[in-house]
């Protein structure tokens, strides 16, 4: 179901410095510090990274199963992978709220997003829409207004097809942020509790309308994200006691709560999902996770948003044709696999990192006189 920069040229240097300062699929690394709470972010890098490849895995293993059937039965599945998007949502939740508690102005914050975001998502597409169009499976091939509608990350709303199914996530990133910016532009983030608190009535009222067969808004039950709110709402929870603002009481009680709304509202598995979420960054917040900073997971972590982006529909299509060229099914998922840490490799190098840099380097600049 991922991640502040301000006009003044040092903080946003500082924030830069710190990381890809946000999560989720589309969202960039947490290596920093944040007040009170020490350098012990990057950790959140590294396990956006294991959920961006357990992801992986449940797509090419279970899912491309479901949808598809590998001509040889692997023998296995990773159906838990399905809901490494659930831990995206959490580490948002968390960082989003460190970035704008960082940010001066909401343009600072909308800059920020889109250098992270847009370039390599557009890039991401054209790699994705190459190979769906010339070797891809047939029902991977969207029309024309299809494609151009997900330029924007907005397509589901819109009424339009994904080029590639894991796209889904980035609106509901997109409608998070929406969220947090407009509170932040009415000043109202040190009120985030209340504001929680009203996301899981929300949520609670949307989920009773829909099991009583009730009419909900449709446009409302998706800007509002209420399928997923109380995910992000656990992560800002998570950021307060990490940087020990504020009651802890208080906000252990709302972090029971959100797990009880995801329990009254959603099947069993997102409870779970949601419990096994709240273990995770305990033990982060606890300081209990820092084996993860080692190397290859913060490699891992670096590469998740291109990872994330580029690795359905291509994968997809690689197992499909090596397994039709007769490569055993294992073994063409691992290359696939492969191939996907590859493409991702380079997405991040080639376009990710330096677009980011010269998108924000420019904004800093703006309005600077010229030298001489």
């Amino acid at each position: 179901m991922e991640q502040g920069s301000t006009v003044d040229a040092a903080r946003i240097a500082a924030n830069d410095a710190s990381a890809r300062e946000d999560t989720g699929p589309g969202n960039g690394g947490t290596t920093g510090s944040t007040s009170g709470g020490g350098a012990r972010v990057g950790e959140l890098d590294a396990l956006r990274g294991l959920a961006a490849l357990g992801v992986v895995v449940f797509h090419y293993t279970t899912f491309y199963q479901q949808e598809q059937g590998h001509l040889q039965p692997l023998g296995f599945g990773f159906p838990a992978g399905n809901y490494g998007v659930h831990l995206f949502f959490l580490i948002s939740g968390f960082v989003i709220f460190m970035t704008l508690e960082r940010t001066r102005t909401a343009m600072d914050f909308v800059v920020s997003r889109f250098s992270r975001l847009f370039p390599a998502y557009w890039a991401a597409m054209a790699i994705t829409a190459a190979v769906v169009y010339t070797i891809g499976l047939p029902g991977q091939r969207i029309a024309g207004p299809d494609l151009f509608a997900n330029l924007s990350m907005l397509q589901e709303i819109l009424g339009f097809d994904h080029l590639d199914g894991s796209y889904w996530t980035l609106q509901v990133e997109l409608f998070f942020y929406a969220q947090m910016l407009f509170w932040f532009v009415l000043g109202q983030l040190d009120r985030i509790r209340w504001i929680i608190l009203f996301w899981l009535a929300m949520t609670v009222a949307y989920a009773l309308t829909a099991k009583n067969h009730v009419h909900f808004s449709y446009t409302v039950r998706e800007t509002m994200i209420l399928r997923h709110i109380p995910f992000f709402a656990i992560g800002i929870l998570f950021y307060k006691r990490h940087v020990r603002s504020g009651d802890a009481r208080v906000d252990i009680a709302l972090i029971l709560l959100a797990l009880a709304a995801i329990g009254v509202s959603f099947a069993p598995e997102y409870f779970v999902a949601g419990v096994v979420c709240c273990a995770v960054f305990a033990l982060f917040v606890g300081g209990r996770l820092r084996w993860l900073r080692a190397a290859p997971f913060a490699f891992l972590g670096g590469i998740s948003y291109s990872l994330y982006l580029l690795h359905q529909a291509i994968g997809f299509a690689a197992i499909h044709r090596l397994e039709a060229a007769g490569v055993p099914s294992l073994v063409a998922m691992a290359l696939a696999i492969a191939l996907a840490l590859v493409l991702a490799t380079a997405l991040t190098l080639a376009v990710e990192r330096p677009a980011m840099r010269m998108l924000r380097q420019g904004w800093r600049t703006r309005g600077r006189p010229a030298a001489g």
